[in-house]
């Protein structure tokens, strides 16, 4: 962020540094413009304030990962300032929230949340610390701790939410929202397996009706967004079972352990008095110009959201898969170009939207590709879309053809022709094959006349062997009132709806939760700080201080319904959720409730029925690879900088 050395994943430790990101006396910083650019895309993509006037300051605390001893950051006024997302949920993720009034949900039960971001600020990453002998490569048990400083000083933006996620499932759509957002507005390469987008998951519970939150815990580093899921829900479940029992959440940060399914803690939280927070003296405050605001709004690509919109509209792509075709740049580059060459209007857009989610990316899935990495072409996989699309093959067929597609390398039409699989549609070819059915399944036909509709699939089924594989499904059906012809009504069956369920069981029924997220997205490899984006740091927390709503056990519960929480205004930092401190003296220490998740997006992360056995706490003193004090923030939590 603020020296020119090389930012690279993979070269040895300790070879890119200099003696401004080694802290070394009399170095001075010379800010990143790019990083600055890369901060203010992310703003604008966010809808939020840019601050035209902002400063950096210096977090002091002593950890060998940072060797100057603080790390530069900014202070009350970022350069991002009150943004929000809306956040769309459907499916069995939808059931994690408990109906109530202030959500409005469509007949399937989905419903559109709006996150409100306080804010997004750039800070300088810190060194990697790798434990020699630990368990899982953590401090813990480990005989020596080793320190690489080619990541130290990367560009690091964090985001900060209030606190309006409400379940799990919440999170990790938001996690995975801004991952899109990052990769197209190509500011992170957002890799999972290097550490470049990480979230801290933070968490406080409140009785249903209630308005004050509960004291918040932070899950630290979590490094996939199954474990964000998992985590989170594990740690509702803890807090709600604590409180049931008469018990004090304390403030604390805690580590999840996937191979045991629970969180244990880690440290308890520091002060923000601790960091002494001052005005960095070797670096100016920031006046960016309209010029330069306009100039970042103008290299916005189109997001996320407005593209699958179009996708929808403009080529009639069913919307989950136009979701994630446009949530991944490459390939929304490689769907545009695939369609660039059909007919508007046709069914050849959803047939390549259909290749590409299903057939390209099981096949990239199985082989640990990339979508630059395989040989098969934007122009192949239309060709096999049109072959679909005009029912010259069925779907079965269709995968088999694109198999040997990316075996071979050939056109899917060549590979068709020369296997004798294009299926025929001509009535007076397929006529005396279903004659022939006809006449030798005698019974079938009396049920079919009878009523009985299930009897179509036996005889589509005898009509395609006899025809070896050539007679078109759709061609074998019968007219609707034609009895003796054919086969294959299709049965329509209304979708099965989605049991409500609650977080956690009995025991966390009567618990309102409220989650924040801090992210973190990384810088990509081998790039020039002095000519790259930013580091992409995510951050969603929670802004209000308050003391454990305790209940002592047995007591009478209000009935289960969604709460909005409000600002503790007995905490002077706090007021409002919106409001920060005037000057770096009025900062208070305030919990922070805010997630930070690594990782490649996965779907499928629900919260199980009932509850989880629950793993006793054990307490650690001792700090794991790479964690440190996090950046104190006025009326917010506080994320770390990673």
């Amino acid at each position: 962020m603020f020296c020119g050395c090389r930012l690279s994943h993979d070269d040895e430790p300790n070879t890119n540094v200099c003696p401004v990101c080694l802290g070394m006396p009399g170095a001075l910083p010379v800010p990143n413009r790019a990083a600055i650019e890369s901060i203010v895309k992310a703003g604008l993509a966010t809808s939020c304030e840019i601050q035209k006037h902002s400063m950096f300051y210096r977090k002091n605390y002593f950890y060998p990962d940072m060797a100057k001893n603080f790390q530069t950051t900014q202070g009350p006024v970022a350069f991002c300032m009150h943004g929000h997302l809306d956040l769309e949920v459907s499916g069995e993720g939808a059931a994690e929230r408990p109906v109530s009034p202030d959500v409005e949900r469509a007949g399937d039960g989905s419903y559109v949340t709006p996150v409100r971001i306080l804010r997004i600020h750039m800070e300088e990453d810190a060194a990697k610390m790798v434990h020699v002998g630990g368990t899982s490569g953590r401090i813990g048990g480990a005989t020596e701790s080793l320190i690489d400083y080619n990541r130290c000083g990367t560009p690091l933006i964090e985001l900060v939410t209030e606190p309006d996620l409400r379940t799990p499932e919440e999170a990790r759509l938001f996690m995975e929202g801004l991952r899109e957002t990052f990769l197209t507005l190509g500011i992170s390469d957002c890799s999972m397996e290097h550490g470049s987008m990480r979230c801290d998951g933070n968490v406080s519970l409140r009785r249903r009706g209630e308005t004050r939150l509960g004291t918040k815990t932070e899950l630290k580093n979590i490094n996939s967004f199954k474990s964000l899921h998992d985590g989170l829900e594990y740690e509702i479940r803890r807090q709600a079972e604590v409180l049931e029992e008469g018990g004090i959440i304390y403030q604390e940060t805690r580590h999840w352990e996937p191979a045991t399914k629970r969180t244990v803690v880690m440290r308890v939280k520091e002060t923000a008095d601790d960091y002494r927070l001052f005005p960095e003296p070797d670096l100016a405050p920031y006046d960016l110009t309209d010029e330069f605001v306009e100039h970042c709004r103008a290299e916005l690509p189109e997001l996320p959201k407005a593209k699958r919109e179009r996708y929808v509209g403009s080529f009639g792509v069913k919307r989950a898969d136009a979701a994630q075709i446009a949530g991944d740049p490459a390939t929304a580059a490689f769907f545009e170009e695939a369609v660039s060459g059909l007919e508007p209007g046709g069914k050849g857009a959803s047939t390549v939207a259909n290749v590409i989610v299903n057939d390209l990316t099981g096949y990239l899935n199985a082989h640990s590709l990339g979508i630059a990495d395989t040989r098969i072409t934007p122009a192949q996989v239309a060709s096999l879309a049109e072959l679909l699309s005009e029912d010259a093959i069925t779907s079965s067929q269709g995968r088999e053809v694109f198999g040997l597609m990316a075996e071979t390398g050939d056109d899917p039409a060549r590979i068709v022709d020369a296997r004798g699989m294009r299926q025929t549609t001509d009535a007076s070819a397929l006529e005396p094959i279903v004659e022939e059915v006809l006449s030798r399944c005698v019974d079938q036909v009396e049920q079919y006349r009878g009523g009985n509709r299930k009897v179509v699939g036996y005889l589509v089924g005898q009509c395609m062997k006899a025809s070896r594989g050539t007679g078109n499904p759709q061609a074998l059906q019968p007219a609707p009132h034609q009895a003796a012809r054919g086969v294959g009504i299709m049965a329509y069956e209304k979708p099965r709806a989605v049991p409500a369920r609650t977080l956690g069981g009995a025991v966390a029924s009567c618990w309102g939760t409220a989650l924040a997220l801090a992210a973190c997205a990384g810088q990509p490899a081998s790039a020039d700080s002095a000519s790259t984006p930013a580091t992409a740091a995510v951050v969603v927390e929670e802004t209000a201080a308050s003391e454990p709503a305790t209940t002592a056990a047995g007591a009478e519960q209000p009935a289960t319904q969604a709460s909005t929480p409000v600002a503790n205004n007995d905490d002077p930092v706090s007021e409002g959720h919106a409001g920060l401190a005037r000057h770096p003296g009025d900062l208070r220490d305030e919990p922070r409730r805010g997630l930070r998740c690594a990782g490649g997006a996965r779907r499928g992360h629900r919260l199980r029925r009932g509850g989880r056995p629950l793993g006793g706490d054990s307490s650690c003193a001792t700090r794991r690879a790479g964690s440190r004090p996090p950046t104190t923030r006025a009326a917010a939590s506080t994320p770390r900088a990673r």
